[in-house]
């Protein structure tokens, strides 16, 4: 173990730009980012399992040298709670944890869009089917990895999850950042992140900034499978050559891409903003109680509050 080092974990949520808070801060000269963006090393804890042997998690990182900061991001990990912060408190070094909160109704209708582009779901599936279909869903069938792709609502409803990280880990060493402010103000957000980290943000190299994992339609289902099976087999190598990964999005959208245009009725977005009504004022009142600012979307001045705003 390194003296002085931190392990930094990007925690959450799914679809709220933690692939482009990956990357960015992978630019600094002093962060070792794992080797693949999601290990996903801890996801077993969350399910009830025992963690694979430390030096599976090492080698994810050993490339690092001395590099202070070993960085990994598994979205998912925030729904484990306290069962998944106290593996990663118990296993780290100095654990640091963010967790990147978006306004829950589009960030609901971001993932499902996200889902269907992943084929995992019929391209004529509706929104209005999928929410049935999850509502269904028990607590125990969510205990199911299988089941993860319709966290579409429970995965907005941060109140639930939060505390455990907050609990275990202390209110210091978790760090909240609002996406809309990531997105809209990323210089001044990846810079205060970075000295919350203990870097030198004056580190950072001129293109560190990045927009990654945009979710995007295609035009054939064949050859969107074959790209989605080429990049998780590759992903190893493109993590190393973010320029080489770049260049081969940009290729295959213009071969492949189209806008993602998934048709969401304005009673789907009301009932959601519905639905949350009650968790976000307890995500309100947790953030109060423990002096985390309020993301821009808890305002009740904010037009999101009510669900407006499109999905990615």
């Amino acid at each position: 173990m390194a003296p002085g080092r931190t392990d930094a974990i990007i925690a959450g949520v799914n679809k709220a730009g933690t692939t482009s808070l990956f990357v960015s801060l992978s630019a600094h000269p002093d962060v070792a980012p794992s080797s693949v963006k999601e290990t996903r090393y801890f996801l077993s804890a969350r399910y009830g399992g025992s963690l694979a042997p430390t030096a599976e998690w090492d080698a994810y990182f050993a490339d690092a040298g001395d590099r202070p900061v070993h960085l990994e991001a598994t979205p998912s990990y925030f729904y484990g709670g306290a069962v998944v912060a106290e593996a990663i408190r118990t296993r780290l070094v100095n654990p640091r944890a963010l967790v990147v909160l978006r306004e829950p109704v589009s960030r609901a209708i971001s993932f499902f869009t996200y889902q269907k582009i992943r084929l995992r779901f019929p391209a004529d599936y509706s929104i209005t089917d999928y929410l049935a279909d999850a509502d269904r869903l028990t607590d125990a069938d969510f205990d199911d990895p299988e089941n993860e792709k319709y966290m579409a609502f429970r995965g907005g409803c941060y109140a639930d999850h939060l505390p455990g990280w907050l609990d275990v880990l202390g209110t210091a060493h978790v760090r909240v950042i609002d996406f809309a402010r990531l997105v809209g103000d990323e210089v001044t957000t990846l810079h205060e992140t970075a000295d919350w980290l203990g870097l030198d943000p004056a580190r950072f190299p001129d293109d560190a900034l990045s927009s990654e994992n945009r979710t995007t339609g295609y035009r054939s289902e064949g050859f969107q499978r074959i790209a989605l099976a080429g990049n998780d087999k590759l992903e190893r190598v493109l993590r190393r050559r973010p320029d080489l990964k770049r260049k081969l999005r940009a290729v295959y959208y213009r071969l492949n891409g189209r806008p993602a245009e998934e048709v969401i009725p304005d009673s789907v977005r009301t009932e959601l903003g519905s639905r949350y009504e009650e968790p976000n004022a307890r995500l309100a009142q947790l953030l109060d109680a423990t002096g985390i600012a309020l993301p821009g979307w808890l305002s009740p001045s904010d037009p999101q509050r009510s669900g407006a705003g499109t999905a990615e």
